[in-house]
């Protein structure tokens, strides 16, 4: 990814830097909307001019809906898009939190795929897979979301959502075990190297049977007339 597209607001900031030392530039772009700043129009341009892939993040809720625009338009002139979204943390989700809403079903029938990240140890490969789904076959938009307990420090996180320390009671403890593990598991295997090369990406060939199918092979011997 040579280019992403972003809007410098909550939970995109901790992942520019990261992007700025695998050598991709954050382009950011301040055309502010009432409610939030604007959606991705430049992926698709960029795929047109460059032949790559076009990558946007924007923030959770409106920031996410203010793409469905774009993002159709990716799926009409077959572009290949990544759209990141943030998203409430993992464990709030279904309980009335911040810009809680049903993405993924917004986004089902303008993407190729959408994917929900639950665990830190699976960012990279869920984001390889959604670069080649993009890219192979009849390209277009995929849909990636970043719920925002996956992108903090896990300091931030223990102190967010783990809970007292001092539990009192067997339900206190019950809980505390539980948003413990939760934790845990939410960043088990975090810090160990993952592949980042590319994925081979697919594109679909015609057989020697199918560019034949239809050709009538003109016997030998015999001359081809042109009537007109």
């Amino acid at each position: 990814v040579g280019n992403g597209f972003s809007w410098p607001n909550g939970w995109k900031v901790l992942g520019c830097p990261g992007c700025a030392k695998k050598g991709s530039k954050t382009l950011w772009v301040s055309r502010v909307l009432p409610w939030v700043q604007g959606d991705p129009l430049p992926p698709p341009p960029h795929h047109c001019s460059t032949g790559r892939i076009g990558v946007a993040a924007v923030t959770a809720g409106p920031g996410v809906t203010n793409t469905v625009t774009a993002v159709k338009n990716a799926q009409m002139a077959e572009s290949p898009v990544l759209l990141i979204g943030g998203a409430a943390a993992s464990l709030q989700k279904g309980r009335g939190a911040l810009q809680d809403i049903d993405q993924l079903s917004l986004f089902k029938t303008l993407c190729k795929a959408c994917v929900s990240v639950r665990t830190v140890r699976d960012i990279v490969p869920t984001l390889r897979k959604a670069i080649v789904t993009a890219q192979s076959g009849t390209p277009g938009p995929v849909f990636v979301e970043l719920p925002i307990d996956v992108l903090y420090p896990f300091h931030v996180v223990e102190k967010e959502i783990g809970g007292t320390k001092s539990a009192r009671g067997l339900r206190g403890k019950a809980v505390q075990w539980y948003l413990q593990n939760y934790i845990r598991n939410l960043f088990a295997g975090a810090w160990e190297p993952r592949d980042m090369s590319p994925l081979p990406v697919q594109m679909p060939l015609a057989t020697e049977d199918e560019v034949g199918f239809g050709v009538t092979p003109v016997p030998p011997n015999r001359g081809l007339g042109v009537l007109g």
